[in-house]
């Protein structure tokens, strides 16, 4: 019973606090700048560029603790960074979105992967970097307790892998040239 209160005052709060946080006319925040957004806008970054041939912008979803940029740490100064874009602002749907997860050790990009799913879970039917020929350069990374702020550009092509147990298709592969600039929040267990 509480449970369906709580679900229902977070259903008309939420919506009473989006129309709260619009942008007036003529601010910064009507002009685009990402760094002039509210704290805890829905949209943290964005994933901009070309996906085989055509211009794509993908959304970084937070609400509260809950964000699609996160990391976690495995030893001193070695994080996992893994990163969603969604093709919608609002929606949290795998379908079309960009999943980007790096590792890191004291600064420096040891591995990243590349999945670009083409139904609605993060298996086969897909585009990977694995079996393509992408490359991923970071341009910042800067480490503050519980964040990582990260960019830089993903370039390349992606391979189609079509069946879990089964190797990307170099024939089918699609390519990509995009840039990231992300802010990731750090995962406690």
């Amino acid at each position: 019973m509480w449970k369906k209160i709580v679900v229902a005052a977070m259903a008309w709060y939420l919506p009473t606090l989006a129309v709260a946080i619009e942008p007036t006319p003529g601010t910064n925040a009507e002009q685009g700048s990402e760094h002039d957004l509210p704290p805890n806008s829905e949209t943290a970054a964005q994933i901009k560029g070309l996906l085989d041939g055509e211009l794509r912008e993908w959304f970084i979803l937070s609400h509260g603790n809950d964000s699609n940029a996160s990391f976690i740490e495995s030893g001193d100064d070695h994080i996992t960074i893994d990163i969603t874009g969604f093709v919608d602002d609002e929606a949290w749907e795998t379908q079309e979105a960009l999943s980007i997860s790096l590792t890191i050790n004291e600064g420096e990009l040891i591995s990243a992967v590349v999945l670009h799913p083409l139904g609605d879970s993060t298996s086969p039917p897909l585009y990977t970097s694995e079996g393509g020929d992408v490359e991923v350069t970071l341009t910042h990374y800067e480490r503050a307790s519980q964040r990582v702020h990260v960019a830089g550009k993903i370039q390349g092509v992606l391979a189609l892998q079509i069946q879990l147990d089964e190797p990307p298709s170099q024939e089918e592969t699609i390519e990509i040239d995009v840039a990231f600039d992300v802010e990731a929040q750090k995962i406690e267990f």
